[in-house]
């Protein structure tokens, strides 16, 4: 069941002075639809942390021995039109890591200047924890065999 406490239900209400992304009637559908999206993904909760949305859970690796990470999910203030920001927030990552962004946070698709892997039509929160999942296995699958699996840009 997900869960979303009084703070972040009341976050987008700032009055007059301008309304969050998730205020306003679309802002309000495309959450719901967040919401029915992150369904696939119980153990998350959406709280509201510093003026923004983010939802945070666990991921456990599907490798044998494979660790549990906590996550984090957040939107920005021009979310659709700018994807989410995750970060691995535990455990501490290897220094060194392939495809690791600053501040922890996983590179999930590659940006080539006309297309990318985020589509603010149709990529969700669930897409992107989706793809931290896959991340996390190439991690793991790295840190055993010393190669990143797939292509690496």
């Amino acid at each position: 069941m997900l869960y979303i406490d009084a703070e972040s239900r009341n976050a987008g209400r700032r009055g007059d002075a301008g309304l969050d992304w998730w205020a306003d009637p679309y802002g309000t559908w495309r959450l719901a639809a967040e919401f029915e999206a992150m369904q696939r993904f119980p153990e998350f909760r959406l709280r509201a942390r510093r003026g923004m949305l983010a939802w945070e859970g666990s991921l456990v690796s599907a490798l044998d021995g494979g660790a549990s990470y906590r996550i984090e999910l957040t939107y920005p203030s021009r979310y659709p039109d700018e994807p989410p920001q995750v970060e691995i927030v535990a455990p501490e990552l290897d220094a060194g890591t392939p495809h690791l962004l600053p501040l922890n946070r996983p590179c999930l698709y590659w940006y080539n200047g006309v297309s990318n892997g985020y589509d603010p039509a149709r990529t969700t929160a669930a897409t992107m924890i989706a793809w931290t999942a896959l991340w996390i296995h190439a991690y793991e699958t790295w840190q055993r065999t010393g190669k990143w699996p797939g292509r690496g840009v």
